[in-house]
């Protein structure tokens, strides 16, 4: 029903931390919940890589998916979202 795509990196801006390349989830199965949980799976298995964040990029035209990250707990600055991690 939904599909990502991610990387563990580490960077000096972000350090270790979890990249979202793509997230999407079928148009028919769009607000059921498949996308939050994943992004919820992903938020743990971000914690257990030992990543101290998530971020991930969207088009500006995606306003649909902004609302969404927003939603999620994550911080906008532009077209970048971030979430912190807690242990």
């Amino acid at each position: 029903m939904a599909l990502a795509g991610v990387a563990v990196g580490t960077n000096f801006y972000n350090g270790r931390h979890l990249f979202i390349y793509d997230l999407v989830t079928r148009a028919e199965e769009r607000s059921k919940g498949y996308g939050a949980e994943l992004v919820r799976y992903l938020e743990t298995f971000a914690r257990a890589q030992g990543c101290r964040l998530v971020e991930l990029t969207s088009g500006v035209q995606r306003e649909d998916a902004h609302r969404f990250y927003e939603k999620m707990g994550y911080a906008r600055n532009s077209w970048v979202f971030r979430k912190g991690l807690s242990p």
